[in-house]
């Protein structure tokens, strides 16, 4: 098995979102897929909802606060986030350097 600093890692697809993250896939399968995400700070993901996939976020850098649903939780590294599918949901940052998270996509 190989291992992989998911912070150097090529990415298969990058894009940067309304509320100024950056989101880097960069492991995919035929029923998950990982991201990485940076927001800056007094940035956001955006809201979203994923129909069909639960999320998992697992935060490695910075501080902030996940909402779901309009209930809204402060995170921080070491914090991690489950988003049952068709749960409507958004991460900012509320610090002073980057949020940092690993989002982990699987099909239900």
């Amino acid at each position: 098995m190989d291992t992989m600093d998911a912070t150097t890692m090529e990415a298969i697809e990058t894009d940067h979102v309304a509320g100024g993250a950056e989101r880097r896939e960069v492991v995919a399968g035929p029923s998950s897929h990982v991201d990485v995400l940076t927001v800056p700070p007094g940035g956001e993901v955006g809201a979203e909802v994923h129909a069909g996939a639960d999320e998992t976020l697992v935060v490695v850098a910075g501080c902030g606060e996940a909402e779901l649903d309009g209930e809204r939780t402060p995170v921080r590294a070491g914090s991690l986030v489950f988003i049952p599918c068709g749960t409507r949901h958004n991460v900012r940052n509320h610090g002073r350097g980057p949020l940092r998270l690993y989002a982990v996509h699987a099909a239900t």
